[in-house]
Formats: C-alpha cells, sequence, structure tokens
C-alpha cells in the first residue's frame, strides 16, 4: 500500500474558513421563515401551524420546526396546548405592536444622531435614495419598495455612526421587514410613509436633530396602528384548522 506524501497546501486555506456570522443554522433559516410568516399578516392570530405540514412546505425535518417553536413562543408570537397544537398567538400583534415601539424610540435616536454627524456625501446619496424611492412608488412597484424602503432606515443608521443602536436594530431586522412589507401591500401607507420620509430627511439636511427625531417616531407609531387596525382577511376570532 502506498502511503505517498501528504499534499499541502502552498498558499494559507483562510480562503476556505467560514465566517462565524455568516453561519446560518436550519433551525435560525425557519425561525426567520415562520417570524416573516406570522408578522406580514401571512399567518393570522388563531391559525394553526402544523408541523407535518410546514415541514412538508418547507422542506425540512420537524425538528427545526419545533424548536422554531419554542423560540417564536419566547417571542410571544406562538402558543404550544398540549393535545391540540401550536397556533399563532391572539396577542401576536401585541408582540408585533411592542416592537415597534422599540423601534420608535431607537430609530427616532437613530434620525437625531444622524442630522447631527451626517456627511455631504451621505447627505446627497439619502436625497437620490429618495428620488428612487418616489419612482418606485409612482410605479407601484412594492416589492423592490420594500428593499429601497429598508435601505432608506439603513442609510440614516450608517449616518448616524451609533454601534450600539445598530446592535439592537439588528436585533428586530426580521420583525422589521416583514412588517413593512405588510404596510406597504396599504397603498394608503405607499403615500404618507413617503411623505413622512421626505419631511425625515429635511430635517436631517436642515440638522434639525430633535425635529428628525419626533418625525421619525411618528413616522413608525402611525404606521404601526394603521397598519395592526387593518387585519389582512377576515378575522375569525378563533383557531382556524385550515392554516398551516
Amino acid at each position: 500500500m502506498k502511503t505517498g506524501k501528504k499534499q499541502e497546501l502552498s498558499k494559507p486555506a483562510e480562503w476556505l474558513a467560514i465566517k462565524p456570522e455568516n453561519i446560518q443554522s436550519l433551525r435560525d433559516i425557519v425561525v426567520t421563515s415562520l417570524r416573516e410568516a406570522i408578522v406580514s399578516g401571512h399567518f393570522q392570530p388563531g391559525d394553526h401551524l402544523k408541523e407535518r405540514e410546514l415541514s412538508e412546505a418547507m422542506g425540512v425535518s420537524t425538528t427545526p420546526i419545533k424548536e422554531a417553536f419554542r423560540i417564536l413562543g419566547h417571542e410571544g408570537l406562538v402558543v404550544t396546548v398540549p393535545r391540540k397544537g401550536t397556533f399563532v398567538s391572539e396577542l401576536a400583534d401585541v408582540s408585533i405592536h411592542e416592537v415597534q415601539l422599540l423601534r420608535a424610540v431607537v430609530e427616532g435616536l437613530n434620525a437625531k444622531l444622524a442630522a447631527m454627524k451626517i456627511t455631504n456625501t451621505q447627505l446627497t446619496a439619502l436625497e437620490h435614495q429618495l428620488n428612487k424611492m418616489e419612482t418606485l412608488r409612482n410605479n407601484q412597484e412594492v416589492e423592490r419598495l420594500v428593499e429601497e424602503n429598508t435601505t432608506f432606515h439603513d442609510m440614516i443608521r450608517e449616518a448616524a455612526a451609533a454601534p450600539m443602536i445598530s446592535r439592537i436594530l439588528t436585533n428586530v431586522a426580521s420583525f422589521d421587514k416583514a412588517f413593512r412589507k405588510r404596510a406597504l401591500e396599504q397603498e394608503k401607507e405607499i403615500d404618507d410613509g413617503y411623505t413622512e420620509h421626505h419631511k425625515i430627511f429635511e430635517a436631517i439636511k436642515a440638522k434639525d436633530g430633535d425635529l428628525a427625531e419626533k418625525l421619525m417616531k411618528q413616522h413608525i407609531m402611525r404606521t404601526a396602528e394603521d397598519v395592526l387596525t387593518q387585519k389582512s382577511g377576515a378575522d375569525n376570532g378563533g383557531i382556524n384548522d385550515g392554516a398551516f
């Protein structure tokens, strides 16, 4: 049997390494997908989430589904009833509202800091982003508008240059994106949101931190109130065995 000489890599194999921050477990993917489905209104309070049907729809075993249920339970989005199953919590909208309250405070502070710190280059880029969003609004390109809406808020976060605040917003990012998608399904929100974004931009441009903070808070809370008071589809007020 030939033993041969071990082949050694001519260069350090750093390029083979997977960065820890890029690793996402199957459980995390399932959690994110289900969370977004609940926050976006695809699953309504009272809907029965069946492990087997979800696993088949997502192409995974029931194990990550069970693990996801536990995490979403801690977040107040689902509730597991012994011998009956797991359901979207009747208080899911309360949990979503609490996240929006957090976002309003934190993003308000972000806007204030951005008004104080933003550079001319960043301000020009933010105005360009706003113009892009106006074009998408006029063309009713909702899917792209969701993405560009997120980018607008991210640009303000970058201008604020506040790592601790950024970290807090990263923790609620999956709630945030799903909620914006749910909000922009309403035609009124598309117009109201653009008008409010424009006012926030003008406050930041004027270096008026207090006004930028106030407008950002009002924008997020107004959106939350409007969306959560308009149920997607009929509100059956109870457990729905017809859903996942």
